[in-house]
């Protein structure tokens, strides 16, 4: 963090120009603030004017409207004409009534107003939030932790509605202090100045009080997310933490995280429990200070009771402003992760193209496509053709740049040079979901989500009807496994499909690419757990309902690329060759691919 943040006078700064930007995702909010003001200030008149009418009441009833003393004399005559202008005590009343209920319907509706249009700005932060994370490219989500982008997400965008309440009661609280100050001064310069001095002296300590707030938040987000990074492992590893016996391991970093989120917490609370009292204690200091002084400063009883009255109603507008101001510096590290995440800074997007999909190709071609990761180079200016109609395998041992390729023929990424033509067309340029709607894959390493066996399948065509469904479930050999399942394809697979073998999880992938219906398939190792018998039955079935499409084999196995058409073989992200099979392996009767290299 910067100097600024180091502060909580930076940390507001920080939180106030974030929470600004924030506004411009839910407009109705900003334009509405005025709005919250003007309910606020009307508010705080309402309560001021019927303080001093009960001040007026009390004047009436203990029979002091004709004070002698200059004070007191100016405030009886105010008293009278204003019980004159009502009609008399029992009209007085009946306004000081109206005034309290007014100012209440005013809370009420200003209550109302603001927590739903708080609720709408974290509505649409966090729509904001999950449309980002769809749309920006690959690299940038596999840039950040996962239990990063669940914290801001599912917690800090949540915090957006609580900051924007905050601030628009921060700008009331200095509405109502404003509005007492003027009262105030009509009774007492003299006093009025000396309170004002005095708060001043008290928000002073406040500040240093709470001047280590924006660290310590910064810290309580930190152990949360560190903290929901160890749950995330719990659950998503849970298979490996059991098989290599390290659960006491994994519940020991975990209680040790949650002990440091805990203290980061108590940290902050007593530093928030502390604010309070203090500032209790101090503006009933100022109240002491006030009593005592009014009569060397010749200020009579009853002016010192109504400035007594007003200092006693404004001590909560002050204690809240407090609250406000240093709530708003606690938010400050929430509010600047959501602006980040919703900002384009740092971010590329995929190119959405413009020109449709042909309905024919004769090839698609990688021309010098340069790739690579932040920690290695995968492709260096490789250059090779993938034949329309045919099938082509894609071979080379691992880390060779193999599923580089496969990903950016997804368009996952895009190359940092070079290009992938399809025909004469980059691939850039063509309609991405026409793209993708005419490609589908099926790997060894299949994504799973948490569902049933249709909610992974329908994935690929959220239209299919049963038929097409079944046809699909048929020639992957999946309709066998359904059958042995308790609810069939509604049957629950479990966290990214812990519930099945791997076989299974290879068949839920074929399905879903069948059910596609691609002019365009890769299969990436995609029934190298099945079994020999349904292996080949698989394979068979796809060789006949693909016949005649665009095919990409990745597969190490020399049986698998002696059946296709050409071969593309690399190795450390270079090309070794391309052709027939003859051509590339030689008479080769057994073997891997990766063993030929």
């Amino acid at each position: 963090m910067g100097k600024e943040a180091d502060t909580g006078a930076g940390g507001r700064i920080a939180a106030l120009r974030d929470l600004n930007a924030l506004l411009a995702i839910a407009p109705a909010a900003k334009r509405a603030a005025p709005l919250l003001v003007i309910m606020g200030l009307v508010a705080s008149l309402a309560e001021t004017a019927g303080i001093s009418l009960i001040i007026v009441f009390l004047y009436a009833a203990f029979g002091q409207l004709d004070d002698t003393g200059t004070v007191a004399r100016d405030f009886g005559q105010a008293a009278a004409s204003i019980l004159e202008w009502l009609g008399g005590p029992a009209e007085l009343a009946t306004a000081i009534f109206a005034l309290i209920v007014m100012r209440g319907v005013i809370a009420y509706f200003y209550n109302r107003i603001a927590q739903g249009l708080g609720a709408r700005i974290s509505e649409k932060a966090r729509n904001a939030i999950h449309g980002e994370y769809l749309g920006v490219s690959y690299d940038f989500i596999r840039r950040h932790e996962q239990a990063e982008l669940m914290e801001v997400l599912g917690t800090d965008s949540w915090g957006i509605a609580a900051a924007y309440n905050a601030f628009t009661r921060l700008i009331i609280n200095i509405c109502a202090t404003a509005v007492f100050a003027f009262f105030l001064f009509m009774l007492s310069w003299r006093i009025t100045l000396i309170a004002f001095i005095c708060a001043g002296a008290v928000s002073f300590f406040l500040e240093r009080l709470s001047r280590p707030v924006t660290q310590l938040g910064a810290s309580v987000k930190a152990e949360h997310q560190s903290m929901g990074g160890l749950m995330l492992m719990t659950l998503q590893g849970m298979r490996a933490i059991r098989a290599y016996g390290r659960e006491k391991a994994q519940d020991a970093a975990f209680v040790k995280s949650s002990a440091s989120a805990r203290e980061s917490l108590a940290r902050m609370e007593r530093l928030s429990a502390a604010i309070r009292p203090a500032t209790e204690i101090g503006y009933l200091a100022i109240i002491c200070l006030i009593v005592g002084g009014a009569g060397a400063l010749k200020v009579d009883f009853h002016a010192t009771l109504t400035i007594v009255a007003l200092l006693y109603r404004l001590q909560p507008h002050l204690q809240e402003f407090a609250s406000n101001s240093l709530f708003l510096a606690q938010s400050a590290p929430q509010l600047q992760s959501v602006r980040r995440m919703i900002g384009p800074e740092g971010k590329t997007y995929p190119d959405p193209g413009m020109r449709p999909m042909p309905e024919t190709f004769r090839s698609i071609a990688f021309r010098d496509v340069v790739f690579g990761y932040e920690e290695k180079e995968a492709l260096d200016r490789v250059s090779f053709s993938i034949p329309a109609g045919r099938t082509t395998a894609l071979v080379g041992a691992s880390g060779s740049g193999k599923t580089t390729i496969v990903n950016l023929l997804l368009r996952l990424y895009r190359p940092e040079a070079g290009q992938i033509l399809l025909d004469d067309t980059d691939i850039a340029t063509i309609r991405r979901e026409e793209w993708l709607r005419a490609i589908a894959v099926a790997g060894q390493d299949i994504d799973l989500v948490e569902g049933t066996v249709r909610d992974n399948v329908l994935m690929a065509r959220s239209d299919a009807n049963r038929a097409a469904l079944a046809d699909a479930y048929a020639l992957s050999g999946l309709a066998d496994m359904l059958a042995g399942l308790e609810y069939g394809d509604r049957d629950w697979i479990g966290q990214q499909g812990l519930n099945l073998s791997g076989g299974e999880r290879q068949r839920v992938g074929l399905a879903r690419a069948i059910l596609r219906d691609p002019g365009i398939l890769i299969l990436d190792e995609a029934t190298s757990a099945l079994d020999t018998a349904l292996e080949a039955r698989v394979r068979t079935c796809l060789e006949q309902r693909f016949a005649g499409r665009t095919v990409l084999i990745i597969t190490h196995r020399l049986e698998t690329v002696r059946n296709v058409d050409h071969v593309v073989r690399i190795g450390n992200g270079r090309l070794l060759a391309e052709g027939p099979p003859a051509e590339v392996f030689g008479p080769h009767a057994d073997g891997s691919v990766a063993a030929l290299g």
